[in-house]
């Protein structure tokens, strides 16, 4: 027994240096509001219209293991009838190929497979990255996954981040090198999760998806969450372009309700100004934190003026059951767009790694003899010769 308990006591040394000792420490930039005399502005001159996309849906793959319950060519003829432009199916660490038909074809995949749904989508790659920390939680392995998935994505999304704690708000305060946040699926909204972000001074932008892997039997996993991109060409590279900027606005339809048609949103004379393609229920600005600026209802435009202490500003619009969210305005100095960075602290990484591993050597040394002693043992109980009868 002793063998199988050694390699037990190796296997499990192993797995925690790799969680404990090889996850980098990292400097992460402080809360910073965006300020500057100017506003980006995702919308300036948009006029209505664009492609619309989904890039968070499953079909059956790893033998049904993930539970989706259509092959990739029947998922595709569901979107494709629906009117969607731009089809991403996401499959977990599986890039989908182009199908026939498929004009704007932006590969991506789900990433993750961590206990706590620490998931990401990851857009425009060549491969699958398999780097992942089954066990890890903290924020420094999560930055650590997000920096080596930021080297081959050309768009990294954290995906349904109120979803079993997978991401915290403390999280959405200090992470970097993501590009936007999936604040709209079948879980639900996360609403609190972008607004944690953007406090903090971190450029992300509001993506709607569907997240379904039964839409053949359940309504509600097909068509619910979209975004809509105004994209300047129908390509895959001005689909990217886009995205990076922030021109795309977010669709919540979670009953199949008709979309909400946005038609306008710029600044024009020191207000922030949006106009839908209808009476809205309601329409709410909102600041730093989450906090309401100004509400209108029954209106199909309204005005916001915007104060010196915001630093951004986004619109929310309800009308007949569905939802629109757009991305925010934010302030910058007009040379140099936010970019915070989180940086790794050289001399603890290298410590904790070298810890570990010195502790590891010690577990495997001491495993092995342990277990050798023990064989050496057996092999002389079974030599020894038996006593004789008197």
């Amino acid at each position: 027994m002793r063998i199988p308990a050694a390699i037990a006591a190796i296997g499990l040394s192993l797995a925690l240096y790799l969680e404990l000792a090889w996850p980098p420490f990292y400097a992460f930039p402080a809360a910073t509001p965006f300020a500057g005399e100017h506003w980006v502005q995702p919308y300036a001159g948009y006029r209505g219209g664009g492609l619309l996309a989904n890039f968070h849906a499953h079909a059956r793959a790893w033998g049904g293991l993930t539970f989706g319950e259509v092959s990739r060519e029947e998922l595709y003829e569901m979107y494709a009838a629906r009117g969607y432009d731009v089809i991403g199916i996401s499959d977990y660490m599986s890039i989908a190929p182009s199908l026939p038909g498929n004009s704007v074809y932006l590969s991506a995949y789900e990433h993750g497979y961590t206990i706590g749904r620490h998931h990401q989508t990851v857009l425009g790659a060549d491969r699958v990255d398999w780097f992942d920390y089954p066990l890890g939680g903290g924020t420094r392995h999560k930055q650590h996954v997000l920096d080596a998935l930021r080297a081959d994505a050309a768009l990294l999304i954290l995906n349904h981040p109120g979803k079993a704690g997978s991401y915290s708000l403390e999280d959405l305060g200090l992470l970097t090198g993501y590009d936007a946040i999936e604040i709209s699926s079948k879980y639900g909204v996360s609403l609190e999760h972008w607004d944690a972000a953007l406090s903090a001074g971190r450029p992300t932008w509001g993506m709607a998806s569907d997240d379904g892997h039964t839409q053949a039997s359940k309504r509600s996993h097909l068509g619910i969450g979209a975004v809509v991109i105004h994209a300047d060409a129908r390509t895959p590279e001005a689909v990217v372009r886009a995205l990076r900027e922030g021109r795309f606005h977010a669709l919540r339809t979670r009953k199949n309700e008709a979309p909400i048609a946005l038609e306008r949103l710029e600044i024009e004379n020191g207000e922030l100004v949006i106009r839908v393609g209808e009476r809205a229920d309601s329409i709410r600005f909102i600041g730093a934190h989450g906090a309401l600026r100004h509400e209108a209802s029954g209106v199909e435009e309204a005005r916001y003026r915007l104060r010196a202490d915001d630093p951004y500003v986004r619109v929310e619009v309800d009308a007949h059951g569905a939802q629109l969210f757009t991305n925010p305005v934010l302030r910058w100095d007009g040379s140099s767009f936010p970019a915070p960075r989180a940086e790794r602290r050289p001399l603890p990484t290298l410590a904790a790694r070298a810890l570990g591993a010195l502790a590891l050597v010690f577990v495997l040394r001491f495993s092995v003899r342990w277990a050798l002693a023990g064989r050496g043992t057996a092999r002389s109980r079974r030599r020894a010769p038996e006593p004789r009868p008197r």
